[in-house]
């Protein structure tokens, strides 16, 4: 018998992703690519609540003053300036090609009929749930939590 499969959402790119029990983890994200964007950017915005508030405001102005401490000191300069332009500034020959031919990307909706697990590949079985599975709670021997 197949593995029951669900189907949802990615979280970041919308794709239609469906799963299988074995693989069902409460993944939200399709793979390691949209989840580890999720992250970055959530990371980003964190940095910006931080830093609007008094104490970040605060760290980040010792940081600055130390690093134009640092820089006074030495002399150096933190990011490395642009490349110097070619000196005839012209185009090379392939630029404007590359431009012109449109970026085929393969669809990132699949069809429902798609029951092939995201990630192992197995294949589901036709009905897919939507919801998550529920928790399984192992057995204890823990006398209190049986008197119920």
């Amino acid at each position: 018998m197949d593995p029951v499969g669900r189907l949802f959402l990615c979280g970041r790119c919308r794709a239609q992703v469906v799963i299988c029990s074995r693989c069902d983890r409460g993944q939200i994200y399709c793979g390691a690519a949209c989840s580890q964007a999720a992250r970055k950017e959530s990371q980003r915005a964190a940095g910006r609540r931080y830093q609007q508030g008094r104490r970040g405001r605060f760290a980040h102005a010792g940081r600055a003053r130390r690093h134009r401490q640092r820089r006074r000191q030495k002399n150096n300069v933190t990011h490395q300036g642009s490349p110097a332009p070619p000196p005839d500034g012209l185009l090379a020959a392939d630029s404007t090609a590359a431009a012109r031919q449109p970026q085929q990307t393969p669809p990132r909706i699949l069809p429902v009929a798609a029951r092939h697990c995201h990630f192992c590949g197995c294949l589901c079985a036709e009905a897919v749930r939507f919801g998550f599975l529920p928790r399984r709670v192992p057995p204890t021997d823990n006398p209190k939590r049986n008197s119920t």
